[in-house]
């Protein structure tokens, strides 16, 4: 999904992943699919996102392979679920650096809380992404919870995205 121009077809990678998921909404709504969130009004509302918005993205996400659209309800009432790809969930590396880049050298005066990764393998909260800096685990979504921002328990919540059907 191009931001300003197609850059699907450059040679550097990283101009190509830019194009994949360089738009805020789609990085939020893959967000959202890996922490197992996976109907559209829930995405919505938990994104704050446009109908319009959300639906051009999550459709974009499914023609790019990093969701797929799942039918649910009968013939009259039929509605779609979205489940991240392995595409999708190999994203997680980068949400998890991003949002540590973004601890560092955003302002977080008076935003509250954080978004707190943990390890699920030793319990214990890790400093990077792609490996537990406590236990050298690689991190992924069958081993990772996160504690969000958004949270008022605070309790680690297993991440939903590796789903099995």
């Amino acid at each position: 999904m191009p931001l300003r121009s197609d850059w699907s077809e450059r040679p550097c990678s990283i101009a190509r992943g830019i194009d994949a998921v360089g738009d805020p909404w789609t990085l939020l709504i893959i967000r959202e699919l890996i922490s197992g969130v996976r109907r559209f009004d829930e995405i919505r509302e938990s994104v704050g996102v446009s109908d319009k918005v959300l639906a051009n993205r999550l459709r974009q996400l499914v023609e790019g392979g990093l969701a797929t659209r799942i039918p649910y309800g009968n013939a009259s009432t039929r509605r779609y679920e979205y489940e991240p790809t392995q595409a999708g969930i190999d994203a997680l590396p980068i949400l998890h650096a991003f949002a540590l880049w973004a601890e560092k050298h955003t302002p977080t005066a008076g935003l509250g809380q954080r978004l707190v990764i943990v390890c699920r393998d030793c319990g214990r909260e890790s400093s990077r992404g792609e490996t537990c800096s406590e236990c050298g685990a690689v991190l992924s979504a069958d081993n990772v919870s996160w504690i969000r921002p958004i949270s008022t328990d605070r309790i680690p919540k297993p991440l939903g995205a590796a789903v099995e059907r």
